[in-house]
């Protein structure tokens, strides 16, 4: 729910051409702050993920990545979830359902988001 974003092209460790994909989920989504809520929502009922509360962050990995596995902590803000374990030869994009709400973890505005890669 609500406007997705989606990061330039990012180095990650050895895997270049790395691509962050946020949505601000239905929390936003319902809230005063969303410009879409102000106006009736045109939105076909059901349409509407009630998992993603708090929104999510989808990873994709470019073409000579594929076929990797990734093990990371993502951060949002100073709050960390995982690992998570990503198999991009079942995969190419994989969603990740943010636990925490991102809105209490703004800094001057913005939202930051940090992969940190496991080594094994």
């Amino acid at each position: 729910a609500g406007f997705a974003l989606v990061s330039p092209a990012l180095q990650l460790g050895d895997f270049a051409d790395v691509r962050l994909q946020f949505s601000p989920g239905e929390g936003w989504a319902a809230s005063g702050r969303n410009p879409k809520n102000k106006a009736k929502s045109t939105r076909p009922e059901g349409k509407a993920r009630k998992d993603s509360e708090h929104g999510t962050v989808s990873l994709k990995l470019g073409d000579a990545a594929r076929g990797e596995t990734l093990k990371f902590y993502l951060f949002v803000g100073s709050m960390r979830q995982g690992p998570f374990e990503c198999n991009f030869a079942e995969q190419v994009v994989h969603e990740l359902q943010l636990k925490v709400d991102w809105r209490k973890h703004l800094e001057a505005g913005s939202l930051p988001l940090c992969l940190q890669l496991v080594q094994e």
